[in-house]
């Protein structure tokens, strides 16, 4: 840089500075919307159970529980590395943690539900088979 009109140095960056300052907003502001609509929510394939209506299907759901759970681990270690590729990553745990601590809960109360269901009927069928 040369000192012309013996202005020194400092009013010839001034200029520059406030373009490159411009322009590197220009760039940043889409790049960061771009990262933002990477960080959506988080949604899993593994659905909350239903409880049972039907004596066949509190069976059916205590003999496939283990799988449904087994699935949903799959999954929710899945969507946690996938978290790692977005921009807010502790956001995103957060959001798959809860999620996966709501279907457990809701896993919990059906299979309570199903076991409730099984023990009654097992129940009367013996008390029906014991003479009185």
């Amino acid at each position: 840089m040369s000192f012309q009109s013996k202005q020194g140095i400092v009013p010839q960056l001034v200029k520059p500075i406030r373009e490159w300052v411009q322009g590197l907003f220009m760039r940043v502001f889409p790049a960061s919307a771009l990262l933002l609509v990477a960080c959506s929510t988080v949604q899993l394939q593994a659905s909350r159970p239903q409880a049972p209506n039907t004596l066949e299907q509190a069976r059916a759901y205590v003999a496939d529980r283990e799988r449904q759970l087994e699935f949903l681990e799959y999954e929710l270690n899945e969507q946690s590395r996938a978290c790692y590729n977005k921009f807010f990553v502790s956001s995103c745990l957060d959001d798959v943690r809860l999620l996966g601590a709501q279907i457990r809960r809701a896993h919990l109360e059906v299979q309570g539900k199903a076991e409730d269901m099984i023990r009654l009927n097992d129940y009367a069928n013996r008390r029906a088979k014991t003479p009185n």
